[in-house]
């Protein structure tokens, strides 16, 4: 979504001569705004996502033009055009080469066109994109902190979306030393949605409680790789973060969105909590039920009132009651299996587990009487790793 370079090849290629000399695969991306640029040290002030435009006057050999490009790619701008004629006349294979190898788009226009006539043209499609992108946003945004106007947003979003069909939402956390202030989390906005400047069908992306929301309308799974793989490609080169991603289950119809939201929440706690890149709720397995609940607060008083007497036990005593209940469950029973994984004589977990269904009151000879135990370890592990 937005106005991308494609766009304006489109539109306007005819109308300003443009022709593209590079960067074909940066093409789908969008522009927030065109921007003249003759100096370096304007660059700084860039917010990203810029499609900027140059006569050549202050980099008017290959070797500026080419450190120049070279900046412009640090600053995270969409693409380059050239005003050829008067200052540049010619670009060498190795730039080209350089925007091909980075995805850089790089356009030139001959010296009769009027600049200021499609930097105008450029601006006011540019506005148009983000006012529409701005008001689809806000209205996911307001049905996520209040899911009583679902039906009000559904009806809203109707022209943009196929709302009553594929919904799935993708959460990427970021992780940082400190916490994101609003220019980083821009800049970094703006460069992951590059990644997505090629999906088919409408999207929404924003930042939203602490996670990039990403919300996809009938995305094929396939193409959803693709974004991923491009997303982990352009952060290797371009962005200097770690990224997790949690992806919620595929929902039919925009009613069901926030379900895909929680899941996509939940999926992106346990890739975080766990270091993990990426993973998909539906893959999580029983860790669907405890990174689901929101209050954590009750994870940790069942794993306190299934194991505590166990972990008070072995405090006091310098025992290991706990960790050969792990081995019970792990191994299904078998003993023999404990006794060379503990490196420990058999009579001796006889012993301790006989200790064990003691104190816990419970004979742990059934999957009901196991399985609480089971679900307190799990626990367990989530609880020491958010320690960590």
């Amino acid at each position: 979504m937005g106005f991308t370079i494609d766009d304006a090849l489109r539109e306007f290629k005819k109308n300003y001569k443009m022709t593209l000399l590079a960067g074909e695969d940066g093409c789908s991306n969008a522009m927030t705004w065109v921007q003249m640029v003759e100096d370096k040290t304007i660059l700084q002030q860039l917010w990203g996502k810029e499609l900027v435009v140059t006569t050549g006057l202050g980099f008017q050999s290959q070797k500026k033009l080419k450190e120049f490009i070279e900046q412009l790619v640090k600053y995270h701008s969409v693409g380059l055009v050239i005003n050829t004629g008067k200052y540049i006349f010619d670009i060498d294979q190795e730039i080209i080469d350089y925007c091909n190898e980075l995805s850089f788009p790089l356009l030139v226009v001959p010296w009769e066109v009027h600049i200021a006539d499609m930097i105008k043209d450029f601006s006011y499609h540019c506005l148009r994109a983000e006012r529409d992108d701005k008001y689809i946003n806000q209205t996911v945004m307001d049905t996520l902190i209040n899911p009583a106007i679902i039906e009000e947003s559904r009806n809203k979003l109707a022209g943009d979306f196929d709302v009553e069909n594929d919904f799935q939402v993708m959460a990427i956390s970021v992780e940082t030393d400190e916490e994101l202030g609003m220019m980083e989390r821009r800049s970094i906005k703006f460069q992951l949605e590059l990644c997505f400047e090629k999906v088919e069908g409408n999207y929404s992306f924003f930042w939203f409680d602490g996670y990039y929301i990403m919300i996809f309308n009938n995305l094929e799974d396939s193409a959803l790789v693709e974004v991923i793989n491009e997303m982990y490609k352009r952060a290797k080169k371009r962005l200097h973060y770690t990224l997790h991603l949690g992806i919620g289950s595929k929902m039919v119809d925009f009613r069901n969105m926030i379900l895909s939201y929680k899941r996509a929440i939940a999926a992106c706690k346990m890739a975080k909590q766990f270091n993990y890149p990426q993973i998909y709720f539906d893959d999580m397995g029983v860790y669907q039920l405890l990174f689901i609940i929101e209050d954590q607060g009750i994870l940790r008083q069942m794993y306190r009132s299934m194991l505590g007497v166990l972990i008070d036990y072995d405090q006091k005593h310098n025992t290991q009651l706990e960790e050969t209940l792990y081995q019970y469950l792990k191994f299904d029973s078998n003993q023999k299996a404990m006794a060379e994984s503990l490196y420990m004589h058999r009579n001796t977990i006889n012993y301790r587990l006989n200790k064990i269904k003691e104190l816990t009151e419970c004979q742990l000879d059934s999957f009901e009487e196991k399985m609480p135990y089971m679900l307190a370890f799990y626990i367990k592990e989530i609880v020491e790793k958010k320690k960590k």
